[in-house]
């Protein structure tokens, strides 16, 4: 007969490690082994299309094969060096040679020197990671942009060059609301939002409309029973079934906001913006049908209602972040009505987290940017010319460049301001002929676009400039390029602007003494003993309102507080 354990004895205390050995330590040939699944997905990802399905798979099998590791020897964190890839604590390095080279190329393109992930590495994460992996690189992804674009995702279990994960610099921390499917109907055919850890904000266990609008109850009974009937769509399986519950409750959440029921309606289109991009495991039917039906709701007054509550700034941060997630989920079908919307607001507070819903539309957002730059309406024009540049996408150089040669001065000026954002050759020199521009308007915008584009680098360009504005009688040029000089704060300006506060010109004395009173505040702002001294000699032998001037910058300076 089979001896059955006692129940009343205990087991010995023995530690994991001893009963496996050394089966839980990692080395080099485990570490190769997660580096090359994750240079197989990341080819995988450069070389198909976002809207590629066959990014699905390669997805799978590479959070599986590191949450295996992860969850077996625990936190893995490596570097690059010029050997290749080091993982702390185990020698000798992983040569950077076949599938890996195009792993180490793509890390180092970005800047991102070292990684660390851990076992709350998250599908999401790893997705967002991977598409911006393979994105361009250019003068402005910096591993700092390249970590922000990646915390508006998500950045559970992967932390970058040692920073903690910044989040948006213009929006909540995205962390702090429930995590969502992704808001692209191709984008989230990778998500797995079964194994997903629902996380509410910290201190509020109540559900609300926006993280949990199954769960939160209505305070009518006619949003009760649409709610009940939303329960009933999540549950249900057939594809028939789901198409005919869908059209019931579009008309349903129609009737409640003719009634005045806003947020009743706004819950139908929680739920199905969330079926829409697979939720709950629903099939391609009831995704497709879930956004059409989406879509269908989403228009007009109910539009306007959606882009109001993304742009409220009173309120819960997490009503707006999921209504603007909305809005980019509904994609090109909200960028016109954001348009006209952003075209026609004069408060600058409001038009902000507007032109901020069109830029998180990157790509989408294109055609009808370039739709409004060709347009007649000129304040229209003047936003998609910004907004072109905003996105740093050279797609739009050719029509910035176009922009150029139209007759309004207001419009031009706005391209030059967009051509700073664009990387490449060609955008800076188109700055550098507005800069020789005969129109000092043109000119004085081309030398602040330009200081923006190439920092200190345009010094020497300014300075040449400036030697022949302050001959002539073109004083906002001249001003311009003397505050400009003085932001950028190189030293090889101070010579030239303490010679221009000592020279007596010959030219209009309005104009002399406005380039003076210019160059006394920009070289207040340059820390070197030579334009602290011409300042001084300027406060004893300057003329009258240029020696008044630089008596005030001294006392500021002189001033301890």
């Amino acid at each position: 007969m089979r001896n059955l354990p006692d129940p009343s004895r205990k087991s010995p205390d023995v530690p994991l490690d001893a009963l496996c050995g050394d089966w839980g330590r990692r080395n080099s040939g485990d570490f190769v082994s997660m580096l090359l699944e994750l240079a197989r997905a990341e080819r995988g990802f450069r070389f198909y299309d976002g809207t590629d399905a066959r990014r699905r798979p390669l997805a799978d099998r590479a959070h599986r094969a590191l949450t295996s590791e992860l969850g077996r020897a625990g936190v893995v964190e490596f570097f690059l060096d010029e050997r290749g890839f080091r993982l702390d604590g185990v020698d000798p390095p992983i040569e950077s040679t076949g599938a890996l080279a195009g792993l180490e190329k793509a890390l180092r393109n970005h800047g991102l020197r070292r990684l660390r992930i851990d076992p709350s590495l998250t599908r999401d994460a790893l997705v967002g990671f991977l598409d911006l992996l393979g994105g361009a690189t250019g003068r402005y992804l910096s591993p700092d942009h390249f970590a922000r674009t990646l915390a508006a995702r998500d950045t559970r279990g992967i932390r970058i060059n040692e920073m903690d994960s910044p989040g948006p610099t213009t929006a909540p921390d995205l962390r702090a609301t429930p995590p969502r499917a992704a808001v692209s109907l191709a984008s989230t055919m990778l998500a797995d939002l079964d194994t997903a850890t629902i996380e509410r904000p910290a201190g509020n266990d109540e559900p609300t409309l926006e993280n949990a609008p199954l769960e939160s109850p209505s305070v009518q009974d006619r949003g009760e029973r649409l709610r009940a009937r939303l329960i009933e769509l999540d549950a249900t399986i057939d594809d028939d079934d789901y198409r005919s519950r869908v059209t019931d409750i579009v008309s349903w959440a129609e009737d409640l906001w003719n009634d005045e029921l806003v947020d009743e309606n706004y819950r139908a289109m929680l739920v199905l913006a969330d079926h829409a991009v697979g939720h709950g495991g629903r099939t391609e039917a009831q995704a497709r049908a879930a956004a059409a039906a989406f879509a269908s709701l989403a228009c007009k007054d109910r539009l306007e209602d959606l882009i109001d509550r993304a742009t409220r700034t009173q309120g819960p941060s997490s009503s707006g972040i999921r209504a603007a997630q909305l809005l980019l989920q509904l994609g090109g079908l909200a960028v016109p009505r954001i348009l006209d919307r952003l075209s026609s607001e004069t408060d600058p507070n409001r038009e902000a987290p507007l032109r901020s819903l069109i830029v998180t539309q990157g790509e989408t957002a294109l055609p009808h940017i370039l739709s409004a730059i060709d347009g007649h309406d000129e304040r229209r024009a003047r936003m998609g010319i910004r907004l072109a540049g905003e996105l740093q996408n050279p797609t739009v150089l050719p029509v910035l460049l176009e922009a150029l040669r139209v007759p309004d001065l207001s419009r031009r000026i706005e391209t030059i301001r967009a051509l700073s954002f664009l990387p490449g050759e060609e955008s800076r020199r188109a700055l550098m002929d507005a800069l020789a521009s005969d129109l000092e308007e043109i000119a004085a915008a081309a030398s602040e676009a330009l200081a923006t584009t190439d920092g200190i680098d345009a010094v020497p360009v300014l300075l040449d400039v400036l030697e022949e504005s302050v001959q002539s009688t073109r004083t906002k040029l001249g001003r311009t390029l003397i505050e400009v000089l003085g932001r950028l704060g190189d030293e090889r300006a101070v010579p030239r602007l303490c010679a221009i506060l000592e020279r007596r010109s010959v030219l209009r004395r309005a104009h002399w003494r406005a380039i003076q009173l210019a160059t006394v505040d920009a070289l207040a702002i340059l820390p070197t003993k030579e334009a602290r001294r011409s300042i001084e000699r300027a406060s004893l032998h300057a003329p009258e309102p240029v020696r008044k001037s630089a008596q005030a910058v001294l006392e500021a300076l002189n001033d301890p507080a």
